[in-house]
């Protein structure tokens, strides 16, 4: 279904699965995955505790960003690349 006020020739389908955030128990990937084995680095040092705590408080931390905004860590990631002097 096409809306009437698309222009001829400048129309491309995109797959939901493009645009979605791609999600590990409710945190975004790349996060899940840092914050896994940031937590099995502590673990594995002998603080079993620290570790799971940091693990679950760290997953939970995840899935509220996720839920505010899906792209949180990206956005998180290019802001921390933009050097200081080009702030305003």
């Amino acid at each position: 279904m096409r809306d009437p006020h698309d222009v001829p020739g400048f129309l491309a389908p995109v797959r939901q699965a493009l645009t979605t955030v791609i999600l590990f128990g409710g945190a975004p990937r790349s996060f899940a995955i840092l914050n896994g084995t940031l937590a099995m680095v502590v673990v594995f040092s002998g603080a079993l505790l620290a570790g799971l705590l940091l693990g679950v408080v760290g997953h939970g931390v995840g899935v509220l960003l996720a839920r505010h905004d899906p792209q949180a860590m990206d956005v998180l990631k290019r802001g921390m690349r933009v050097p200081p002097h080009l702030e305003i």
